[in-house]
């Protein structure tokens, strides 16, 4: 009686030792396999859907927008993000819309880190608010960033903006629960109108993004630099940019209708070149040789006098005009602007636009001369949790995607 008990122990302890054999095996095979994991040869790194492989080289890529040699050994991580609805209609006719091909390689030397993203956009946006003349009101004018709709929300006039890209980074990993949220940490919604309904900050005076900017039009095509920012806890608005000079500025100024009684103020640009088509941005250096040319003087018919003596009619020549969804060949830019100078300038790039989408070449230090916590170190090596989003033709409508990982490989 007591052989028959113990060989059913025995028995039942074997029983019990191969289920959690098998369920510990099973375990190690499903988080092997998830997210379609990858074992890339030569690095004992696990490669998942939402991780970004920094390749360790030795001669670097050249920044000049081409996927060269270095790129086509790179690890790519591929991804779609859409727009989402924050609140208070911010980014009405935008809501929804997909980047459903986006592609992000990385890799690093001894001193900089290099990335280069991919992403469809058959439109390459660099038409911003460009200043108009409208013939019946005699008046200039510039067009809205934003869409303009019907009383029945049917879109009456297109946006006039500029792609662009950001990527946020945690500063000193000091932002609370940033691996599991990266961009929507720093994500505040649900504002009143005055606060502009949806802002990035920070939710403590010790926690700092590091945010990465490149905007078509300022700065991404002309000098080939981001606008590098950083986000803390300022209410509502956290963004601000690193120190440094130089930037752009809006085109415009206040004058007053020349013989107006009582004085009639109006707006009108600071600056033209004249006779110059399909310009998008007026270029410090153009202010400063003369090239521009400013704007003295308006009469009440929109006649522009400028520092040269020489007079514009918008009235006569139409390509001041709008024409059709578009505007004249003569549109006048509502930017001029230098390069970055300092730390604003700290992040250089290649932007091409190949007729389906962008192929965006950028490179920083990895540890940069900042001292006032604004710049992330990437000279430790350690992985880094981000987030990325995509404004294709717009102000601040943007296809997020959260959550992203990037890790160097060693």
């Amino acid at each position: 009686m007591i052989k028959v008990f113990k060989h059913r122990i025995m028995k039942n302890i074997s029983k019990i030792t191969f289920v959690f054999a098998f369920l510990a095996s099973t375990i190690f095979i499903l988080s092997y396999c998830r997210q379609d994991d990858q074992i890339l040869g030569g690095d004992d790194t696990t490669v998942g859907g939402n991780v970004l492989l920094s390749q360790k080289v030795t001669a670097p890529p050249a920044i000049d927008g081409t996927v060269d040699a270095i790129w086509e050994n790179s690890t790519k991580l591929e991804f779609e993000a859409v727009v989402p609805d924050p609140s208070g209609d911010l980014f009405r006719s935008y809501v929804g819309n997909v980047i459903s091909s986006i592609t992000l390689r990385s890799a690093y030397d001894a001193e900089n880190i290099y990335f280069l993203a991919e992403w469809t956009d058959p439109t390459e946006s660099l038409v911003r608010e460009p200043w108009y003349f409208d013939p019946v009101a005699k008046k200039w004018a510039h067009e809205s960033g934003a869409p303009a709709f019907s009383a029945t929300g049917s879109i009456t006039r297109p946006a006039f903006y500029e792609d662009k890209i950001a990527m946020l980074w945690n500063i000193d990993n000091s932002v609370s629960g940033w691996n599991n949220g990266t961009c929507f940490k720093s994500c505040h919604t649900g504002m009143g109108q005055a606060d502009g309904y949806a802002r990035h900050r920070t939710n403590s005076p010790f926690e700092r993004i590091d945010m990465w900017h490149w905007k078509a039009v300022r700065g991404g095509q002309n000098f080939g630099q981001f606008d590098d920012q950083y986000q803390d806890n300022t209410y509502p608005n956290g963004r601000k940019s690193d120190a440094g000079t130089g930037g752009y500025s809006n085109n415009t100024q206040k004058l007053v209708v020349s013989g107006s009684m009582p004085e009639v103020t109006v707006d009108v640009p600071k600056y033209v070149i004249p006779n110059r088509t399909r310009y998008n941005w007026i270029l410090g250096s153009e202010i400063s040789d003369g090239t521009a040319k400013k704007v003295t003087a308006v009469d009440e018919n929109g006649i522009l006098t400028l520092d040269d003596g020489t007079t514009i009619d918008p009235n006569t020549d139409v390509a001041y005009q709008r024409d059709g969804t578009g505007v004249g060949a003569k549109a006048i830019p509502y930017i001029y602007m230098s390069a970055f100078e300092g730390s604003r300038g700290d992040i250089t790039c290649k932007a091409v636009h190949n007729g389906t989408g962008w192929i965006l070449e950028y490179k920083r230090a990895l540890k940069t001369a900042d001292s006032e916590k604004k710049d992330i170190d990437f000279s430790s090596l350690e992985d880094q949790n981000f987030g990325f989003a995509i404004f294709e033709n717009a102000q601040i409508a943007h296809a997020i995607k959260a959550n992203l990982l990037l890790k160097f490989q060693k």
